[in-house]
């Protein structure tokens, strides 16, 4: 190899000769350069290296995946993370974000209410966008307005919201809370996943494919996951009386019947098992890869 470069080398001349060492050292000054962008300036660049504005994710420790589980909470700050140099979507409002709170019910009745509502919408003029819209707003537009109306009884009920970009994809993930006099709190969770260049939802095994991941590889995760609340709901009840019990036998834990799921812009995918969307309760098991 050495030898076929000096051979090339040595039937260039002049000003051939000088055009070949100047393109290398402008090779070598960019690659210097991009390592050092990358090494200290990508926010990315432990999950991103290559900067293809995919991230997939760092490898994590139990610990660490533990963190992420309990600050999920600290997630709702009702806006939008974009990991992405360049978005081609036509917009709805293009002043707006692609994702921003269209409903702001803030509201309070000190006998019958209280309502903090922000309510988001896909800014994004699409047949399937809009149709999500419409979900978002007859699901929790209509129930603060519902609840604002009542006089009865004493109801607290609360939405939030985060949104992702992450190249092409674009998870949104909305998390309501209802507090109804005389019930346990219900926390509900409901998410979107949506592709701006097929211009339809996106399937979890979408995801997984994105991941460069297996099924079988995110199977065992939950399994192991849900099986572990579980055990631990057991030993916490012996002692403070009974928490919600999980079936394990339940479909929803199988990948192509999990029902909720969102990629972060930092390239991490969380299942979100929310029991409070078919119970009164806010127990819930997250599964992060």
């Amino acid at each position: 190899m050495k030898r076929a470069i000096r051979k090339f080398v040595s039937h260039l001349n002049g000003r051939n000769k000088y055009l070949f060492f100047m393109a290398l050292i402008l090779i070598c000054i960019v690659a210097l350069s991009l390592s050092i962008y990358v090494q200290f300036f990508y926010k990315y660049s432990d999950t991103d290296p290559f900067m293809i504005g995919i991230n997939i994710g760092a490898k994590k420790t139990a610990e660490e995946y533990d963190l992420l589980k309990s600050s999920f909470n600290e997630l709702f700050q009702n806006n939008v993370k974009i990991n992405s140099k360049e978005l081609r979507v036509r917009k709805l409002e293009n002043n707006e974000e692609i994702v921003y709170t269209a409903y702001n019910l803030v509201n309070q009745d000190e006998t019958f209410y209280s309502v903090d509502a922000q309510i988001p919408i896909l800014n994004i003029d699409s047949e399937i966008a809009k149709k999500i819209n419409q979900e978002i707003k007859n699901e929790y537009y209509n129930k603060a307005n519902s609840i604002m109306r009542q006089n009865e009884g004493n109801t607290i009920y609360k939405v939030s919201y985060k949104a992702y970009v992450n190249s092409d994809v674009l998870s949104l993930v909305i998390k309501a809370s209802l507090k109804e006099e005389g019930k346990s709190e219900r926390v509900f969770i409901q998410t979107y996943n949506y592709s701006f260049s097929k211009e339809e939802l996106i399937s979890l095994k979408d995801l997984i494919e994105l991941k460069k991941t297996t099924i079988e590889s995110v199977q065992n995760s939950i399994q192991t996951e849900i099986k572990k609340a579980y055990d631990n709901a057991k030993i916490i009840a012996v002692e403070y009386g009974n928490l919600y019990e999980r079936d394990l036998s339940n479909e929803m834990y199988q990948v192509e019947k999990t029902p909720n799921y969102f990629l972060t812009d930092d390239g991490y995918v969380y299942l979100v098992y929310a029991y409070g969307n078919n119970d009164y309760t806010n127990e819930m098991d997250i599964v992060i890869f």
